[in-house]
């Protein structure tokens, strides 16, 4: 079973129980990841979050019981989680444009469908991936925990250029800068804003924090283009064609941005995507 196939059941044992109990515990088992890791490839093939995919669902699928059903809108709001009728009712309208009471009278509602991943493969866009083995380096810089994908990580850069200035931080080590994401305690990830170090006393004299990265085997993704789309574009590719084709998996280890010199927002713009991998 691959990576896509490990997932479609995940999906599914959510679809199973939007009524119900939707474990964490049972996710991290179905689809082998973490709930963090799951949830970020999860975001990456879908362009939702886990959480918000699973309110749309039920949303969608409170509005076919209210249509199909007799059952009364109390009951329809506690078996898809809310408290009180009150806050299905304006959750529901937002979504549907539409009350509760007129969708049971025939009004016109949104559906939102379960989603299936299957492989994407796109003539002429493959991208340039090489295996590669990196020993262990650390890294330094500042971080936030339980970042999510409508995080501002710029603002994680911000900070650490106010905190240290941009060539004190390249001194440190070899100059390359890393964004790196984590995981943070199992349910969520955190992101470094980051340089290679070398120098560590330096980096603790300056208060910044040290990440000791393990040896790993990586997908190496080179990007053309502007950020943020061209990472996009890279993750996408290596989760949704590269990870099922060739029978690998993210490792759980830290990923990286890497970084080149010149305009980030520029159409040529290059750099590389560090994903670590093991066999599924």
């Amino acid at each position: 079973m691959n990576s896509l196939e490990i997932f479609n059941k995940t999906i599914q044992y959510i679809e199973d129980n939007l009524d119900g109990c939707i474990k964490e515990s049972q996710i991290a088992i179905i689809s082998t990841y973490s709930i963090a890791m799951f949830g970020r490839i999860f975001s990456v093939l879908s362009g939702f979050s886990l959480g918000e995919y699973i309110r749309l669902r039920k949303l969608s699928k409170a509005a076919n019981d209210l249509r199909d059903s007799d059952e009364k809108v109390i009951d329809i709001a506690i078996k898809y989680g809310y408290e009180s009728v009150d806050a299905f009712s304006a959750a529901f309208k937002k979504f549907h444009n539409e009350t509760p009471t007129s969708v049971r009278k025939g009004s016109d509602f949104k559906v939102f469908p379960p989603i299936h991943f299957t492989l994407s493969i796109e003539g002429g866009k493959n991208m340039n991936i090489r295996i590669e083995k990196k020993k262990a380096f650390k890294i330094t810089g500042i971080s936030i925990n339980k970042a999510n994908p409508n995080t501002n990580f710029s603002k994680v850069w911000e900070d650490l250029f106010n905190k240290v200035e941009e060539q004190t931080l390249k001194s440190l080590g070899n100059g390359q800068s890393y964004g790196t994401c984590f995981e943070y305690d199992g349910s969520s990830f955190g992101y470094m804003a980051a340089y290679d170090l070398i120098n560590k006393e330096k980096a603790t004299d300056l208060g910044l924090e040290i990440m000791d990265i393990p040896e790993a085997e990586y997908a190496i993704v080179e990007l053309n283009g502007a950020i943020p789309g061209c990472i996009h574009d890279g993750w996408k590719y290596i989760v949704g064609t590269f990870f099922p084709q060739q029978g690998y998996r993210h490792s759980a280890s830290p990923d990286f941005e890497v970084y080149s010199q010149g305009d980030m927002y520029d159409k040529n713009y290059k750099m590389e995507l560090w994903v670590p991998i093991e066999r599924e």
